[in-house]
């Protein structure tokens, strides 16, 4: 489910409103205030196919979206535990400040997934700009229908890491 929620939260077919749109407009959150930031951050994510390159040298993880071939350092502790260099990620990115964290769905992207992505695309936006496909909420509804769909999702697990002292 946390797939829909995703899809449901920030996406919209292009003749609606995004719900995350519809609350931003709604809360009641100091315009300096950390609520806001993080709203704002929501409402500007990006959907991203993050390639890991290496750790960063305080915490988190320094990663290509290859979409947009621009870089990002990435907090997400779970991330950071469990995966290498050279591994690809599709998430969507929340970027507050100089750093990014997902908006917690996550799949495990292999480069062999791309051929059936682009199947459940409409043909124009399979042949157009990566960074365009990569904003189009059907985009991100595909690269989840083929990594659920192909097994990929088997691998991935959410755990608790333990309270650091």
């Amino acid at each position: 489910m946390y797939y829909v929620y995703d899809l449901a939260i920030y996406t919209a077919p292009a003749d609606r409103s995004r719900a995350i749109d519809r609350y931003a407009r709604s809360a009641k959150c100091d315009a300096q205030s950390d609520e806001r930031l993080m709203l704002e951050a929501m409402r500007a994510s990006q959907f991203a196919i993050l390639l890991i390159e290496q750790r960063h040298d305080v915490v988190g993880l320094i990663a290509t979206d290859i979409l947009r071939n621009s870089k990002v350092w990435l907090l997400d502790v779970g991330l950071e535990s469990s995966m290498d260099e050279g591994e690809l990620i599709a998430t969507r990115l929340l970027t507050p400040g100089p750093c990014s964290m997902t908006a917690g769905v996550n799949v495990p992207f292999e480069i062999e997934m791309l051929e059936p992505v682009c199947a459940l695309l409409p043909q124009r936006m399979a042949n157009g700009k990566l960074t365009r496909t990569a904003d189009d909420r059907r985009f991100a509804e595909a690269v989840y229908r083929v990594g659920l769909a192909d097994g990929v999702m088997d691998r991935l697990a959410y755990l608790d890491l333990p309270d650091r002292a």
